[in-house]
């Protein structure tokens, strides 16, 4: 045995009994804290999860890491508390929360989180008991419970993003999977006034229904009052008869062959908002397998819708596309159908509009009713640039 570690063992055998039984005694309390202080946050986390309005949530386990200021959970499930909506709000298999080490070079105390194979799903019911589609200040109170400090960088891994909408026939049901989303600056606290308009900047990508891909850009502050936010969102080469339930449901048609590819952009300020969608539908042909069994009104209107298709279709790209602006209050939203129906015509006759966002619509610009604050109605005009100069009238 080498000189020093005799010496230090004379030394501990020279202590009094008491202290050598005191210190194996803090020394075991400590150990049990330890064991114990999993299941302590797991049950904590659990009661404030139970404190959902009209939700329930579950946690099935928690790891801490001390070494590396992190704690990992397990099976996290959050659910409507009727049993009326069967689709789970969220669920993720691993959220793993741990200190930005590299922002304690800045003296900032801020958090990373990743979330591995997480699933939000919106339902919309023919009640608000049958329907999950609402996020308002009270979840707040949730997340800062669990993540009590700022999170300064989100990254999802392998998520699902779905939408259903049982008030329909057939029932819709749109998704994302395979999404693959980083967000910073989403701070569940007030910031400083240095942190701009939009502190949060969110990227998401994955594959839609049909085999789309599909790419949205957030900016916005997360804890305003009224939503405050930015959004782009691109679509591209989506597989069109992979939507035919989503057609039927809401067209009452369905197609044999064709492409969809949709831009959007959209902005909310203090309760309005205001923005536009533009759905391009490419090599349509209405004619598939299932039309011997439709019935005789179902092949009229079907035959109708075609004929209208045709009519407006632009020729030269065989599409047909058209801007639909809309805006107004949170739950009261307005459609500009006659410019809809205006701009058919302007892509198939005119001037075709191209696939990409305009940056035609801003945050600082949208009144509380959803106007424009400089009385431009930039959200129902296409800016030229966004148009194909190339294009001859006739769409020839």
């Amino acid at each position: 045995m080498p000189i020093q570690d005799s010496r230090l063992l004379r030394r501990v055998r020279s202590w009094p009994r008491r202290v050598i039984v005191t210190l194996a005694i803090i020394a075991g309390l400590l150990l049990a804290g330890r064991l114990a202080l999993p299941l302590v946050v797991q049950r904590l986390m659990n009661d404030r999860l139970g404190r959902i309005p009209g939700y329930a949530g579950h946690i099935d386990d928690v790891d801490l890491h001390l070494w590396r200021g992190a704690y990992s959970l397990h099976g996290v499930g959050i659910f409507r508390q009727n049993e009326r909506v069967r689709e789970p709000f969220f669920l993720a298999k691993d959220i793993d929360f741990s200190l930005a080490w590299r922002e304690l070079w800045h003296r900032k105390i801020v958090s990373d989180i990743a979330i591995d194979h997480g699933q939000l799903n919106f339902v919309k019911g023919p009640s608000a008991e049958e329907s999950q589609t609402d996020l308002d200040h009270r979840w707040q109170d949730v997340i800062q419970a669990i993540f009590p400090i700022d999170i300064t960088h989100l990254e999802i891994t392998d998520g699902l993003l779905r939408y259903v909408d049982t008030t329909r026939k057939p029932n819709v049901n749109l998704f994302v999977t395979h999404m693959r989303a980083t967000a910073t600056g989403l701070r569940n606290r007030p910031g400083d006034a240095d942190s701009g308009e939009f502190p949060a900047k969110i990227t998401v990508e994955g594959d839609s229904l049909g085999a789309g891909k599909l790419t949205l850009l957030l900016n916005a502050e997360p804890l305003a009052a009224e939503p405050h936010f930015h959004l782009s969102l691109k679509l591209d080469q989506v597989n069109l008869p992979a939507l035919n339930e989503s057609l039927r449901a809401y067209a009452k048609v369905d197609v044999g062959r064709g492409t969809f590819r949709l831009v959007a952009e959209m902005a909310g300020h203090d309760g309005g908002f205001q923005g536009y969608v533009m759905p391009f539908f490419e090599n349509l042909d209405f004619h598939n397998l299932e039309d011997k069994d439709k019935g005789v009104s179902s092949r009229i209107w079907e035959h109708m819708v075609a004929g209208l298709a045709w009519l407006v279709k632009n020729k030269s790209r065989d599409q047909v596309a058209t801007r639909i602006p809309f805006e107004g209050k949170f739950g009261d939203a307005k459609l500009g159908l006659f410019t809809t129906i205006t701009n058919l015509f302007r892509h198939g006759f005119i001037r075709a509009f191209n696939p990409k966002v305009e940056g035609t619509v801003h945050a600082d610009n949208v009144l509380p009713d959803g106007k424009s604050a400089d009385g431009k109605d930039v959200a129902k005009n296409p800016p030229p640039e966004n148009q194909d100069k190339t294009e001859k009238p006739g769409g020839k």
